[in-house]
């Protein structure tokens, strides 16, 4: 677990980052909650905050839950880098890279028989895909992305997720 902490922490300083970019259009910052569907083992819910460095160029963190291997309630975090391409009429798409950290749950086998418990791990993931971006009014856009996630070592998952892009602090 505080192997978790350390490196949320790590991510957020590496979020907290890229502010100062930020401070001069604030209004540009978007946070999106979102709903998914994909494989097992993926995350079903989260929330995603972009931060733009230029016009092209953002980062995004997110966090997502989802109910893990056993008792555990796994959480997802990463870091992305975003790529606007050219818009297409009204939509804007975008491809997405990034690294992050995941929890799993690890079975725990006793001396004969199957597994008795489950134990919690973290792993290091890596992520790719993409998605569009659709206005709905001033403040809020209608967002569609999939990514493909792997743990380093581990599995992967792909995931197709729905959100609602809300542009914190544009008036």
């Amino acid at each position: 677990m505080q192997a978790l902490q350390s490196a949320c922490s790590v991510i957020a300083a590496f979020t907290l980052g890229v502010v100062p970019a930020v401070a001069q259009d604030a209004g540009k910052v978007e946070v999106t909650p979102y709903a998914a569907v994909g494989s097992a083992g993926a995350s079903p819910v989260g929330v995603a905050i972009t931060l733009p460095v230029n016009r092209t160029f953002s980062v995004e963190t997110g966090v997502a839950y989802r109910r893990g291997e056993g008792r555990i309630h796994a959480l997802r975090t990463d870091a992305s880098l975003l790529w606007s391409l050219p818009r297409v009429g009204l939509f804007t798409p975008y491809v997405a890279a990034g690294l992050g950290l995941s929890q799993y749950g690890a079975p725990v086998f006793s001396s004969s028989g199957p597994p008795v418990g489950t134990l919690a791990r973290v792993a290091l993931t890596v992520n790719a895909g993409g998605g569009v971006k659709a206005p709905m009014n001033g403040k809020l856009d209608l967002r569609t992305d999939v990514r493909w996630f792997k743990a380093l070592g581990g599995s992967e998952q792909f995931r197709v997720a729905q959100g609602i892009s809300f542009h914190a602090g544009r008036r």
